[in-house]
């Protein structure tokens, strides 16, 4: 069933388009107050080096004059662009005692002389609005020999110029920012939903991950490489899950198969005629489907669930713990229970209660095939291993690597468990990193050993 996308979420795509946009709308902005700046800059820069210039001219023409000479006539080259300007360039010439003594338009210079009386006797400087120049003027001093030249310029002409530039460069930048950030929206969201295409069908073939397709994945062909590592954790997730599913299955046809034959044998003597019921082999039924239980829950705990084997374990304590469990069973079926002393044993990691289960189900199947009167003998050995022996019929070679499959009986006595004894120590050595194998004994019976020296 698909469940409709949480109200109020909006798209990722959508918000990473507009997200796109405002950056690159801002980074625009940004630049164009940058480069508005750089103008003005530029600007004013270029008014400072024209004043440099003619200041310096002037002053090169004046230097090349007696320092003594009363009249002061500068070449009709160097006057003439200052007369042409329409008052808007100025320039005047002071004597030692700071009193005009040339300049390119005397209406001009009375106009500004109030003025002057504050201007540096090096250097730029600015004079306020006045009439004819509502924006001022920006003059510059110079030294020439024992003169003063002092070149004035109006600020209309470069307020204009300034606005204008402005004014086009700020209605260029906004019919330039409309349509980038128009574009910039469209290509997010188209690069966006073309990148997330893949993940969407991920999310198609995630939605047929069921107990019907337990073996369905999720492909990972096309994904971004930051999505990657994602969807194999979610792959790997699956597989566990798969697995797990595949041992539930496999625990509930094993228990089907286990049972099926003891309550067979049970509704068989419930339904003897004459109504005649042997009790007896009613509670021997009751035992033996409790024993299957009890293996089958043991080997579902098992296969569920991994074991803690980062303790360490003592193996002549799980020996001990394990004979003793077993000692009222071997005493009742009359055959003697033995922990023999094979030299001290170095603890080992693992885990006890796994450890103590295993022994047990190794003990457990020897009594039942060891002979009235004989002795099941439990050895611990160095690095570690465990052995069993009994002196019952021993196990064929043939069978010997069959003996540990789960329902395989063998040569079972009568009212046996299900297979499944042996089964469970197998899984338990292998859960430890070690192994479980059955050899012939010299002298009749079979010897059963778990072997974790590798572990």
């Amino acid at each position: 069933m698909t469940r409709p996308p949480p109200s109020g979420a909006p798209s990722l795509t959508i918000r990473l388009g507009w997200r796109l946009a405002v950056v690159m709308v801002a980074a625009v902005a940004l630049a164009a107050t940058a480069v508005a700046w750089r103008t003005f800059a530029t600007v004013h820069d270029l008014d400072d080096s024209a004043l440099q210039r003619q200041a310096a001219l002037i002053a090169r023409e004046l230097l090349a004059m007696p320092q003594d000479s009363p009249d002061i006539t500068l070449p009709e080259s160097v006057v003439a662009p200052f007369r042409n300007s329409d008052g808007d360039n100025l320039f005047i010439v002071y004597d030692r005692q700071g009193q005009p003594v040339a300049t390119s338009d005397p209406a001009q210079a009375r106009a500004v002389a109030p003025l002057m009386s504050a201007r540096p006797d090096a250097g730029f400087f600015r004079l306020p609005a006045m009439a004819g120049h509502e924006r001022g003027m920006l003059g510059l001093v110079a030294a020439a020999g024992p003169w003063r030249v002092a070149v004035l310029q109006g600020r209309e002409q470069t307020a204009l110029l300034l606005d204008s530039l402005m004014n086009d460069f700020l209605i260029a930048s906004v019919w330039l920012l409309v349509p980038l950030g128009v574009a910039t929206v469209l290509v997010g969201v188209l690069t966006l939903r073309r990148g997330l295409r893949p993940l969407r069908q991920v999310s198609s073939a995630a939605r047929l991950v069921g107990p019907a397709q337990p073996g369905t994945r999720l492909p990972v062909e096309g994904l971004p490489r930051e999505v990657v590592p994602l969807v194999d954790a979610v792959n790997d997730a699956l597989d566990r899950l798969e697995q797990a599913l595949a041992t539930q299955r496999r625990f509930m046809a094993e228990a089907a198969h286990a049972l099926r034959t003891p309550l067979a044998v049970l509704i068989a003597r419930l339904d003897v005629p004459g109504g005649s019921i042997d009790v007896e082999a009613l509670r021997g039924d009751a035992d033996k489907m409790a024993r299957v239980v009890g293996q089958l829950l043991r080997m579902a705990r098992l296969e569920g669930l991994p074991l803690d084997v980062a303790r360490t374990v003592d193996l002549r304590a799980v020996a001990v713990e394990a004979i003793s469990d077993l000692a009222p069973l071997a005493l009742r079926d009359g055959v003697d229970l033995a922990l023999l002393d094979s030299g001290a044993v170095a603890p080992r990691y693992g885990n006890h209660a796994a450890l103590v289960l295993a022994l047990t189900n190794m003990i457990e199947n020897a009594i039942a095939h060891a002979p009235s009167g004989s002795a099941v003998e439990v050895t611990v050995a160095a690095p570690g291993c465990i052995a069993v022996l009994d002196r019952g019929p021993g196990v064929p070679e043939a069978h010997r690597r069959r003996i540990f499959d789960r329902f395989e009986r063998g040569a079972a006595p009568a009212g046996g468990g299900a297979g499944l004894g042996l089964a469970i120590v197998a899984e338990i050595a292998a859960a430890h990193g070690g192994s479980v194998r059955v050899t012939e004994r010299a002298g009749g019976g079979a010897s059963f050993v778990l072997d974790l020296a590798a572990a």
